[in-house]
């Protein structure tokens, strides 16, 4: 028998880029208005995180919530876990992202999202742009069809990418706990991809490099640690 270490990333990938990218249209066209409106909800919730001290704070978490929960049976179980080994190892991962999310939402001072103009926030609203926008699209380069879309709200790579945009565009002490699932996610997605010999593969490897950095820069500044202002706390009236 070989010798464990002369295995390769390739010899665990046990379906071919065919099949990979069959899920997404079987999906899409078996689920076409529940994808449709995960992909309007994170586009709201897109636009929401843009206005600084807007009540839409915990509307964001719960979209996000749900959005993740959606992704974990509706893709992750119902189609790409009988193809996957990997999947039912990191699926409790994605439950506990749906957590915690939903426990953000709850607090009585969720997550603050908004624009504050340093480099966090435009590497984050640059992730949630990519996300939404130029995922979709991202098969047409690679010769597929665009019914093969992977969508945000519905396919898991766009969504742990996006998340992360989420997650940068925010203040608080804890957000950071919402972003190993995502940023794990994006290294498995990553290394799949260039197993595929799929050129988006460096994409997610980016994101996570940049969210690291991001990461250590907010800290650095005290992003995570200075305290709100009284009128961040209040949430508008009007």
């Amino acid at each position: 028998m070989s010798e464990w270490w002369s295995y390769g990333l390739a010899d665990f990938l046990l379906f071919s880029p065919r099949v990979y990218f069959r899920l997404f249209e079987t999906m899409n066209t078996t689920w076409g208005l529940a994808v449709v409106s995960a992909l309007v909800a994170g586009v709201i919730a897109a636009g929401l995180a843009m206005r600084h001290g807007h009540r839409g704070n915990r509307v964001i978490l719960v979209v996000l919530s749900l959005i993740w929960a959606w992704v974990s049976y509706g893709f992750m179980w119902q189609y790409y876990q009988p193809i996957n080994w990997v999947v039912p190892y990191v699926l409790p991962g994605f439950v506990a992202e749906v957590v915690l999310l939903a426990v953000f939402a709850a607090r009585p001072l969720p997550l603050r999202f908004g624009w504050r103009g340093d480099f966090s926030s435009v590497v984050g609203a640059a992730f949630i742009g990519i996300a939404l926008v130029v995922y979709p699209f991202v098969g047409l380069f690679e010769g597929r069809d665009l019914m093969q879309a992977e969508l945000f709200g519905s396919a898991a790579d766009p969504t742990a990418f996006g998340t992360l945009g989420f997650v940068l565009m925010a203040r608080g002490t804890w957000r950071w706990l919402l972003v190993p699932v995502p940023l794990i996610w994006c290294l498995i997605a990553s290394a799949t991809l260039w197993v595929m010999d799929q050129e988006i593969a460096v994409v997610p490897l980016i994101a996570v490099w940049l969210t690291v950095f991001c990461c250590w820069l907010d800290l650095k500044n005290g992003v995570t640690t200075r305290r709100m202002t009284q009128a961040e706390l209040v949430e508008p009236t009007d």
